[in-house]
């Protein structure tokens, strides 16, 4: 019998499908410390499943942007 998936809201969406890694892991990763395509592989294994990191893209934007809003707080 295969499992059933629970519903996701919209706002915690699946970030990596071959994982299962949703936005909501990937910035709990990143509070606790991971600041790099490398750092997120090694705590949430998101990027590296079977599909050859087809997410690769998308979480390198999720980096960028809060890399982006990090230096826009120490400046200010």
């Amino acid at each position: 019998m295969k499992a059933q998936r629970t519903a996701r809201p919209a706002a915690d969406p699946i970030i990596c499908c071959c994982n299962g890694v949703a936005l909501s892991q990937i910035h709990r990763a990143m509070r606790n410390g991971a600041r790099t395509l490398a750092d997120l592989f090694d705590v949430t294994f998101a990027g590296c499943g079977p599909c050859g990191g087809n997410c690769q893209p998308e979480l390198c934007r999720i980096l960028a942007t809060a890399d982006r809003v990090a230096s826009r707080r120490s400046a200010g």
